[in-house]
């Protein structure tokens, strides 16, 4: 393991190794290689370029990823940047952005969700949600204010661009390359290529002629 100290900073670099005694002063950790921290860590920054694993609860204020990344307990953040490919078991996040894949095991929340790229996850709960699909995207269940769901037009054009929910809950709704069993929203429009069995709706909606809605109910509120 070979580490780069700046006392300045108060921050480590860590090349590879199993780290178990990260001493509470560093407020920055830098991971270049493959590293595993096997404890609770509060900091302001991580950046992993390489591939690292955190076994235990991770509190930070900024998380940037580019490399592979795996999170097999919370991650409470600011906001998380991912470029790469990260693996998380559930969080609190103020803003999450990523223009690679993500991968959510349990239930995750947070104020801001932007991403370009492929998301698998059980649960996310946003008050924004903007995706852009570039592959086949899933999440059983989105529940957001604001939803927006559409093509990535710059990615590879070969591969199956959409995404697959269980369910959608929103107030104001964009769909298009989506399919779902259930879409719940008070204002719902339904776009291009998508596959809902029954939307529910509370003030208005619209459906493409390229679009299939097998059941459409109207209710008195939907939050």
């Amino acid at each position: 393991m070979t580490n780069v100290q700046s006392q300045k900073l108060r921050s480590i670099t860590f090349t590879s190794g199993s780290i178990k005694d990260l001493a509470p002063e560093y407020e920055v950790v830098k991971i270049r290689g493959s590293v595993s921290i096997h404890q609770d860590v509060q900091l302001k920054r991580i950046t992993s370029h390489g591939y690292s694993t955190f076994h235990s609860k991770v509190k930070v204020d900024h998380f940037q990823n580019s490399g592979s990344c795996i999170m097999k307990s919370s991650c409470e953040a600011m906001d998380v940047v991912n470029a790469g490919n990260l693996k998380m078991y559930c969080g609190e996040v103020s803003k999450v952005t990523s223009s690679g894949r993500l991968a959510i095991e349990r239930t995750f929340m947070t104020e801001e969700f932007d991403s370009v790229g492929i998301i698998r996850a059980e649960e996310i709960q946003a008050k924004q949600f903007q995706l852009k699909l570039s592959g086949e995207s899933k999440i059983v269940r989105l529940i957001a204010e604001e939803v927006s769901v559409e093509k990535d037009k710059i990615s590879f054009p070969l591969l199956k661009k959409i995404l697959v929910c269980q369910d959608i809950k929103g107030k104001n709704i964009q769909l298009s390359y989506t399919e779902a069993d259930r879409v719940e929203g008070d204002i719902v429009v339904i776009g291009k290529h998508c596959k809902i069995h029954t939307l529910y709706y509370t003030e208005s909606y619209s459906i493409s002629p390229h679009a299939e809605v097998q059941h459409i109910i109207r209710r008195e509120s939907s939050w």
